[in-house]
């Protein structure tokens, strides 16, 4: 019998004794100590034996139907009566001898076998509504995991959907940047086609990945920008700054930065004359990572088809990934700045 078992058949054993007690002692005020001894006898006795009998034949009788097995149960509860009420019997002649107030051996079996019935169905009752809630809440508990497993599933669609329409804008926007140098200058267009494959061969790589570190995703910005310094010549300057122990720390969704890197020198930058600057940052600031993509360009809206489907991606996938708690910031200002935050203890 377990030891979670035994303690709550031992409470209820209690709760019997004291109400039977109680009855007892509203007929025989003045043996009231008596009484309640008696009562706490008899109902553990009778107690332990019509749960060590269910316990031992629940198995067997879990194979019967419903009212079948509510027969036999009874029948049970008269054998474990019969049984505890023999057993406190002379448990409580060996405390107290004859005493007068007991009652004649067959009116104490008697009475013992219409309290066993009746205490013995409100706790079967009682178990097996526990038992029921038990299974109940067992159920409920699976149905959370199966949602929260559905819920991860179509998060990680969502996602891969808007990492597959992001792949495909990047290459269209690359290739009519080669394109322009066909004509102009074949080596220089050679050399982005080279720096293109290998740059196709490592995202073809990190998209297998829910997540990349930051050290990979800024390797593939440096590669774009490699790419558009080769078109643009030096109408485009950029720097990439960033600490190397949080490059390796922090994990992040794969072209989340580069996007913003191609707005900026797509409509801010190419569209100038004279052309201008691109700066990627990002540092640590206390729980989160802060990136920060500056440009001195003529500046790009929202607004803009292509510069507004990338941001409205980005943002898409931030909400999806970090749960609302990352965030994405434009400031226009003598250019563009774009400030994503990401907390670091995400994940």
């Amino acid at each position: 019998m377990r030891k979670k078992n035994f303690g709550r058949i031992a409470i209820l054993n209690l709760i019997i004794a004291v109400v039977i007690g109680s009855v007892l002692t509203l007929a025989y005020p003045r043996s009231w100590q008596f009484n309640f001894l008696t009562a706490f006898i008899f109902s553990n006795c009778i107690g332990f034996s019509i749960h060590t009998l269910v316990h031992l034949l629940q198995s067997r009788l879990e194979r019967f139907p419903t009212t079948l097995r509510r027969a036999l149960l009874v029948v049970l509860f008269l054998i474990g009566g019969s049984i505890g009420t023999e057993v406190g019997y002379w448990v409580s002649r060996a405390l107290f001898g004859n005493i007068i107030y007991f009652p004649a051996h067959i009116s104490l079996l008697l009475f013992n076998l219409v309290m066993a019935i009746i205490f013995g169905s409100i706790a079967v009752l009682y178990f097996s509504l526990k038992q029921s809630a038990e299974k109940m809440a067992i159920m409920l508990k699976e149905k959370e995991l199966q949602e929260e497993r559905l819920t991860r599933s179509k998060v990680k669609a969502e996602l891969d959907a808007l990492q597959s329409k992001i792949n495909p804008h990047f290459l269209f926007n690359t290739l009519n940047s080669i394109a322009s140098l066909i004509s102009e200058n074949p080596r220089k267009a050679e050399a982005m086609v080279e720096k293109l494959s290998e740059l196709f061969r490592y995202t073809l790589q990190t998209s297998q990945k829910d997540t990349i570190k930051l050290s990979e995703e800024l390797e593939i910005v440096r590669s774009y920008l490699e790419i558009e310094k080769t078109r643009l010549g030096d109408r485009l300057t950029f720097h990439i700054e960033c600490d190397s122990v949080l490059a390796e720390e922090l994990f992040l969704p794969g072209l989340l930065i580069q996007p913003l890197v191609e707005n900026s020198i797509r409509h801010g930058i190419a569209p100038k004359i004279g052309g201008g600057e691109v700066t990627v940052e990002a540092k640590r600031v206390e729980n989160a990572c802060v990136i920060s993509v500056i440009d001195n360009g003529i500046g790009f809206s929202n607004k803009n088809a292509s510069s507004g489907y990338a941001l409205k991606s980005i943002q898409d996938r931030l909400k999806l990934l970090y749960d609302g708690k990352a965030e994405l910031k434009i400031i226009h200002s003598d250019g563009t700045h774009v400030i994503i935050t990401i907390p670091f203890s995400h994940g």
